[in-house]
């Protein structure tokens, strides 16, 4: 590609919200070389103001094209139009319905078609399964947010691992923000367990309340802070009604500021069904934050030996048990994060590492 920039088209083939795929996406979006390359992302939905003023911010073209798996040519017709052009079609998903996007760039001309898997599953199994072998024909540059991820996606296919980066300062622990938020939230001196996640069946929020229940039984100093939207939030506010625990879990919604919130968190529970490497629990990492999280989350995600993995097959008394034991050690200070940050740089999850990886993948890409 010489010297010119490099004509890159970010797609994301899950709603432009606030949630992991996305922040993904945005955050090396974020720290590509302006210099060196051009930027259009495509977005199913049409995003909040929130996600257009942060792509004029990148000088990056907005494209919206709805994607509907039960009339996908439509889509594909509009996409392959967009991306002429292009140098790169970068897609984010987690499954072979990325397909549509490789048969796209394929009709476009684009000569890198690279999928970016971001889970260790995916909810359409059957589509996916029928759909591989054409994806796997048409993608000549397969990416993914760690080992598991690429090996649930590509097999024994080559893959390059383009870690989940962040901006490490915009997580430290910050002691001030812990108080505002706690203050907001009219908490005094409780312990406040916290989970950073939209409401969908795949992040397991049923369970995370069964817990809860378990862990009100036995003391009631313990809160709950979930973050997060999505189809399921109505749901599970009605299972902690259910439950009586309208004075235990705070739903804070989809805040721009979880940074803040982490600070007033004391501790994290993630028991997700599948995820690759999840964003969020790296932000957590890195504001000094411990965690119990499922078996099912790789174990590549524990960058700091601060996490600590339980079975979904395990009762909810069981992570109860094993909770009781873990928030006695888990000290919150700007020291504990600090070093925390020195283990996630160190590992190379921060946000200009990634970054640095891809643009030279697609620099040194043959032909």
């Amino acid at each position: 590609m010489g010297d010119n920039k490099i004509k890159i088209l970010e797609v994301v083939t899950v709603p432009t919200e606030k949630s992991g795929i996305p922040n993904v996406a945005f955050n090396i979006m974020g720290a590509l070389p302006r210099e060196d390359v051009e930027l259009g992302y495509v977005a199913i939905n049409d995003p909040s103001e929130f996600f257009k003023d942060k792509l004029a911010d990148l000088g990056a073209r907005l494209f919206v094209i709805p994607r509907k798996l039960t009339s996908p040519w439509n889509y594909v017709v509009r996409l392959a139009k967009v991306a002429k052009g292009y140098d790169v079609m970068h897609v984010h998903g987690n499954s072979a319905t990325m397909v549509l996007e490789m048969i796209a760039a394929r009709i476009a001309g684009v000569k890198i078609r690279a999928a970016h898997s971001h889970s260790t599953s995916c909810s359409m199994k059957s589509i996916d399964r029928l759909a591989r072998p054409l994806f796997h024909s048409l993608c000549n540059c397969r990416l993914a947010c760690g080992q598991d991820a690429g090996t649930w996606l590509f097999g024994e296919r080559h893959f390059e691992v383009i870690r989940n980066g962040i901006d490490t300062s915009e997580f430290r622990f910050d002691e001030s923000r812990r108080k505002d938020i706690r203050s907001q939230l009219g908490l005094a001196d409780e312990y406040l367990i916290g989970n950073i996640a939209n409401f969908l069946e795949v992040k397991n929020h049923r369970f995370l309340i069964e817990i809860m229940r378990a862990l009100n039984d036995r003391r009631r100093d313990i809160k709950l802070l979930l973050l997060g939207d999505g189809e399921l939030a109505e749901q599970i506010k009605a299972d902690v009604r259910s439950k009586g625990l309208e004075d235990v879990v705070f739903f804070a919604g989809s805040v721009s500021n979880p940074a803040d919130y982490m600070s007033a968190m004391d501790f994290i529970i993630m028991p997700s069904i599948h995820e690759g490497l999840p964003l969020t629990l790296i932000e957590e990492q890195a504001n000094g934050l411990s965690a119990m999280v499922s078996d099912a989350i790789t174990k590549e995600a524990d960058l700091t030996g601060n996490l600590t993995y339980m079975s979904l097959g395990d009762s909810a008394d069981k992570w109860t048990d094993k909770l009781e034991l873990l928030i006695e050690k888990a000290p919150r200070n700007s020291s504990v994060s600090e070093k925390s940050i020195e283990k996630i740089i160190k590992q190379g999850y921060d946000i200009s590492s990634s970054a640095n990886s891809l643009i030279e993948l697609f620099r040194s890409y043959p032909g």
